[in-house]
């Protein structure tokens, strides 16, 4: 009789961390990462700058004021034109996952899905390009890069550490609301975008307990950078009641702003020129556009932070008026321009930028008139209601914006509040 064979011993397997364990370590790791990105970041964009218009120091206005006329229109067309160069080839050549993907992937493991596909060099390669093209000048928001490049890396710690595959998209959701948190100082602000807007219905609750402490550490890494300093500086806007008529006024018209900023922009994506040869030269045209008005106008180009912060500073002048009036008209379309030019690119500042000059004018009329409101006021109270209206996020709107400028404490109920209507009148009707 033949005696049985000793079946070979198992593959060694490598140990797995508890799942609580496993989590924290990732949501620990992502945080400072989340927050070493938006230092990183912000860097890169302040070096793109310099390059781009040749001055070392001051805002983005400032550099485009200062540099020569035929710099302030090259910048952003060249910029452009490289930018669109590089996303020419990396779209013909599988181009990236986005963060959204991976989240409603729900992290199923199938070799062609997004979790699977996303890696890490294209994802902050493609945040690089979002930030050469804001450095240059050209009309689009920066924030896609450090949520991009944050979700990314979250992605990869959750495989190395064997996250649950339940909680993957809900880490990832977080990692990208934590690297908007950091490229901002903005923690609450960065929680409330995870969960409002990257997240599913379903996975929000639970979300919460991840996002908010990420966002947290991640704004506490990027302090290494940023010396906790807010990222717009918030003139004083006591309560009057002229200042709750100017933010009163402000509400509808920002409303209205961001309802049609986010059907015209809808419209520009979705009739974006294709991904060919001609990618280089639109978003290298929709830069020159705007390097053309920024002789007129030096807070049109870039993102939109500065175009918000020049709102804030607004006084109550007829060339202050014109400038406001500018912002308005021209941003959204230079936004669309740029995007429907091709151009990757976040929607955030251009909507906060519309809506604070959209109340700041309000108030700089009331001032005209020979009241005296609150330009501060009716600003924030108009970047926050455009915003949440464009992003369809009236918690996030509203506490993002009056976390970035530190606004003060009467003004967020009001806010909150004028955020969830405006959302509701003119949320989209059922089909």
């Amino acid at each position: 009789m033949v005696p049985a064979r000793t079946p070979p011993p198992a593959p060694a397997r490598r140990p797995a961390l508890p799942t609580a364990a496993g989590l924290l370590c990732a949501l620990v790791l992502s945080g400072v990462a989340a927050g070493l990105i938006g230092i990183a970041m912000a860097h890169l964009l302040e070096g793109f700058e310099w390059l781009f218009y040749g001055v070392e120091e001051g805002s983005l206005p400032q550099r485009v004021a200062a540099a020569p006329a035929w710099r302030r229109i090259a910048a952003p067309a060249l910029g452009g034109a490289l930018a669109g160069a590089l996303w020419w080839w990396e779209r013909s050549t599988g181009g990236v996952v986005s963060v959204e993907e991976v989240v409603a992937d729900s992290g199923a493991p199938g070799p062609g899905s997004p979790s699977r596909r996303m890696g890490v060099l294209r994802p902050f390669g493609d945040a690089v390009l979002q930030v050469l093209t804001v450095g240059a000048g050209n009309s689009v928001g920066r924030e896609g890069a450090p949520r991009l490049a944050a979700g990314a890396l979250a992605l990869r710690l959750a495989t190395i550490l064997r996250v649950d595959r339940d909680w993957v998209p809900v880490l990832v959701a977080s990692a990208a609301g934590a690297g908007l948190a950091a490229m901002y100082n903005a923690p609450l602000g960065g929680a409330a975008y995870a969960v409002e807007i990257v997240m599913l219905t379903g996975m929000r609750r639970r979300g919460v307990l991840l996002a908010v402490p990420l966002s947290a550490l991640a704004t506490a890494v990027s302090w290494w950078g940023s010396g906790g300093r807010a990222s717009l500086a918030m003139p004083a806007a006591p309560l009057t009641a002229q200042a709750l008529l100017a933010c009163l006024l402000a509400v509808p018209v920002a409303a209205l702003l961001g309802w049609l900023a986010a059907r015209a922009w809808a419209w520009c994506k979705a009739h974006r020129l294709p991904d060919s040869w001609g990618l280089p030269l639109a978003i290298g045209g929709a830069g020159l556009a705007t390097g053309a008005t920024s002789l007129w106008l030096p807070e049109l180009p870039g993102n939109g932070r500065d175009a918000f912060q020049g709102a804030l500073d607004s006084s109550a002048s007829a060339a202050a008026l014109a400038a406001l009036l500018g912002v308005v008209v021209l941003k959204p379309l230079l936004t669309g321009a740029t995007l429907g030019a091709g151009a990757t690119g976040g929607l955030l500042a251009p909507s906060f930028a519309l809506g604070a000059s959209g109340g700041a004018a309000v108030a700089v009329g009331l001032g005209l008139a020979g009241m005296s409101p609150s330009i501060p006021a009716a600003a924030l109270m108009g970047a926050g209601v455009t915003l949440a209206v464009t992003q369809r996020a009236p918690v996030f709107g509203a506490v993002f914006v009056w976390e970035i400028t530190r606004g003060p404490a009467w003004i967020l109920p009001p806010l909150l509040v004028a955020c969830w209507a405006a959302c509701r009148i003119t949320r989209p009707s059922p089909s």
